[in-house]
């Protein structure tokens, strides 16, 4: 295959994505503006982001985190070498076995509960009543990690078919769940916190059930069989041991980052969780897209050893999500407090919350660009099914994030938490890049590198003029309507802004990417034509 059209494929499947996740992210911001409004910032909402946590920590480490990045190399190599029988032999197996192991985990979570939650949130035992409320919500969501590493298996077949749509789909029904539940039951609750958990759960359900007619579409059958001697299925579970550390840093960065908050005022790990679940709506956009399509294509690229292919797919890869977090980036460090105000500052959650919450935004905005290279870098990695650089980095990493943060914390407070956070995010990627060049030898670094600086030069600008803008008003005493305006024309400012900049200054990358789209066009239509 072309480069061009290894380029094409990836893009194409990064905006095929593109729709349902961001379907799933305005209906998740939806949601958050409801626990926001039933819960603010109190002990309540405090204990339902640790009740989830856990559960929610398990399942990106376990399912979406290792099992993903060891599952799609194996499953993709034997595509190509193994007969259909023998692949869908694997896929019943890996599935049952899976099924085994999280039933297994699922038991014991809920058993334990009360023990991880005083692990994981050791200062809630200041405050009557925190720690027995926050088992109870962790109790309930417990069988959420069963449900969601199944439908993460589905997600990682169908991925390797390169359908990416169906995948992409399932967290607007489990954001749809969990927004029916509390419309229609939050504000009749004694604890609203339980009916959002109890949403959450069936989400799981439904995540689940509607990828199952399409793995049967493209052939597995589901026969029942434990086979843990299998050898695909072993390959994946030793790729599959240290890659739980290595693939989910991030996720166990911000599981530290809750037993930190959990020692200061009331409303800081809910303000980590607001402040991080905007800033995961800018970067769940495309850079988990393009990191979820990048692996299948990466593990095609090792299996043939295109090695050149690959450094141009990573830097063709590279120069898309600088020129898309930087503005990203810029807009967050510029608008936190606004936008903060307009999503979720109502009900209980107050100006204090908002204080808070905009903070720790604020703080993430500078790690968005690195953690989108972290999510391109990863996989690259995981193609070669080396899962021991990835969690060497990853130890270390931890480490930096954790010194940073008794560091940071003190002076200022949760704040210095999400700042930490940031920082280890820009060791993380500075790391995996320069070790992944003593793998695969050098890669170019002139063509992203100055495509980067152009785009940072661009979102500078953009965020000057947006600067001045916002200075035009005193937002914070306008009515909800007049901010949600002013909030709206800022953002389209900037974005007028930042694509004029980028046709004068970054017009030769606009123009690449402008092609590879035309030419998907092209090749839709006269798809459709036939």
């Amino acid at each position: 295959m072309k480069q061009t059209d290894q380029n094409r494929r990836v893009l194409r499947s990064t905006f095929v994505m593109a729709s349902p996740t961001f379907m799933s992210r305005v209906l998740g911001l939806f949601r958050d503006i409801l626990q926001a409004k039933f819960m603010g910032t109190s002990d309540s909402m405090d204990a339902f982001t640790i009740g989830y946590l856990i559960p929610n920590l398990l399942r990106r480490l376990t399912a979406e985190g290792a099992m993903t990045a060891a599952f799609i190399p194996v499953f993709t190599q034997m595509k190509k070498e193994k007969t259909k029988e023998e692949l869908w032999r694997f896929a019943n197996a890996f599935f049952y076995d899976l099924t085994m192991i999280m039933a297994v985990l699922m038991v014991l979570g809920m058993v334990f509960s009360p023990f991880l939650v005083r692990i994981i949130a050791p200062g809630f035992g200041d405050v009557s009543g925190k720690w027995g409320l926050t088992a109870v919500l962790n109790r309930v969501m417990f069988p959420y990690i069963f449900l969601i590493s199944l439908a993460a298996l589905a997600m990682a077949i169908l991925n390797s078919f390169h359908k990416f749509f169906v995948p992409a789909f399932t967290p607007v029904l489990f954001n749809l769940s969990i927004i029916i539940a509390a419309l229609f039951f939050a504000h009749k609750a004694e604890e609203p916190a339980i009916v959002f958990a109890v949403g959450v759960v069936i989400g799981g359900v439904l995540q689940l059930a509607f990828q199952l007619p399409f793995l049967w579409k493209n052939g597995m059958r589901f026969r029942f069989g434990l086979s843990f001697a299998h050898p695909a299925v072993r390959k994946v579970g030793k790729l599959m041991v240290p890659g739980m550390f290595g693939a989910g840093i991030i996720q166990i960065n911000y599981a530290i980052s809750r037993i930190f908050a959990s020692f200061l005022e009331v409303g800081s790990a809910s303000s980590l969780y607001f402040g991080s679940r905007v800033q995961e709506l800018t970067l769940g956009l495309f850079a988990i897209g393009l990191s979820i399509a990048l692996l299948p294509t990466f593990s095609e690229q090792a299996l043939l050893k295109d090695i050149s292919g690959m450094k141009r797919t990573l830097v063709f890869s590279f120069k898309f999500i600088f020129f898309i977090t930087f503005p990203a980036m810029v807009g967050l460090l510029i608008l936190n407090r606004p936008i903060i105000q307009v999503l979720l500052e109502r009900g209980l959650f107050s100006p204090q919350s908002t204080d808070m919450t905009s903070q720790c935004l604020f703080y993430f905005a500078f790690g968005l660009p690195f953690i989108s290279g972290v999510k391109i870098l990863s996989p690259a990695f995981y193609s070669f099914k080396d899962i021991k650089t990835p969690v060497i980095v990853s130890f270390f990493v931890m480490v930096a994030y954790i010194g940073l943060s008794l560091v940071l914390m003190n002076p200022l407070r949760v704040g210095g938490i999400a700042l930490a956070l940031s920082l280890s995010s820009v060791f993380n990627f500075i790391a995996l890049f320069f070790l992944l060049e003593r793998k695969i030898g050098r890669i170019e670094k002139k063509g992203f590198v100055i495509s980067g600086l152009k785009s940072a030069f661009s979102a500078g600008l953009m965020g000057i003029a947006v600067w001045f803008f916002m200075r035009q008003f005193d937002f914070s005493r306008l009515v909800f309507l007049k901010q949600l305006g002013v909030l709206c024309a800022a953002v389209a400012l900037g974005i007028l802004v930042y694509l004029l900049l980028s046709l004068l200054f970054s017009h030769e990358d606009v123009r690449s990417l402008k092609e590879v789209l035309a030419r998907e066009k092209i090749t839709t239509e006269s798809k459709e034509k036939r």
